[in-house]
């Protein structure tokens, strides 16, 4: 491995003003890591936090954040607690920067699901509707602690389309808080591709939660035709706001400040003169 490598991790997380420990470089690192590890990191600084020349102030900054970040954990865990009595779905996660403890004070809570097949809105339009209720959805103006339920996905979707830094980051980052028959596990088995720009984030990122024991099995023709409603009610009230939202019957994804290719040009930029 080389010294390169650990520079571009470094500079990766610094995008997000994120300082890394040993543990976290080895994570994310761009290349398989071996016996010489400790010593050429030896060579970039000393821990336990590690960042760019003259960014010191983000280790302080990252301390903070993690003090934001727990209240918003812990709602999303209260939120999953009741969400995962719709029967259909299989997995919530929390995205984003609370995934890694980086939210800032005033941040949303970034939630992705997986459901069942043939039932994804259905079960958006539940979700929703239950935030909605309890005053707990994000909108414009009412943004600090709400939730965002910005990706949802069914079952039969669960291998993302981009292959790519940003993407492979997004997908170990996740940190499932409910998890019904293993689904986190089918979800990273189906995004094995990850490999390929961070070879030693997937073992890492598994996590062992807690299985359901709620195990339902409804698939008959009324919700069949209950998910088709729903579908074409949702495209049409959304129709109005549409910008650069993708909605199938498979994936729901809002992204109306869509970072992914911000991040990775200026990743580009950053690591194009690196010494070897």
């Amino acid at each position: 491995m080389s010294k390169q490598a650990i520079l571009k991790t470094i500079h990766y997380a610094d995008l997000f003003d994120y300082p890394l420990t040993t543990g976290e470089i080895k994570k994310f690192l761009p290349e398989p890591v071996d016996a010489a590890f400790e010593e050429i990191l030896s060579q970039v600084g000393s821990g336990p936090y590690y960042c760019l020349p003259g960014r010191e102030e983000i280790i302080e900054l990252r301390k903070k954040r993690e003090v934001w970040s727990r209240p918003k954990l812990q709602k999303a865990k209260k939120i999953a607690a009741v969400l995962k009595f719709i029967p259909w779905l299989k997995l919530i996660g929390v995205t984003g920067t609370l995934a890694m403890g980086n939210s800032n004070e005033g941040d949303d809570i970034d939630l992705m699901l997986i459901t069942a097949s043939r039932r994804l809105w259905l079960t958006r339009g539940l979700v929703v509707a239950f935030l909605l209720l309890t005053g707990q959805y994000r909108r414009p103006g009412k943004i600090k602690d709400r939730i965002c339920p910005n990706l949802m996905i069914s079952e039969e979707a669960l291998e993302f389309p981009n292959r790519d830094l940003f993407t492979a980051h997004e997908i170990v980052q996740m940190k499932p808080i409910y998890d019904r028959k293993d689904t986190h596990q089918e979800f990273l088995r189906a995004n094995r591709w990850v490999e390929e720009f961070l070879p030693n984030a997937i073992e890492n990122a598994k996590c062992k939660v807690q299985n359901a024991k709620l195990q339902f099995k409804i698939q008959n023709y009324l919700f069949d035709i209950l998910e088709s409603i729903s579908y074409k009610l949702q495209l049409r009230y959304m129709k109005k706001k549409r910008t650069t939202e993708t909605t199938t019957p498979f994936i729901i994804r809002f992204h109306p400040q869509d970072v992914r290719r911000r991040v990775l040009d200026e990743y580009q930029k950053r690591i194009y003169n690196l010494p070897k």
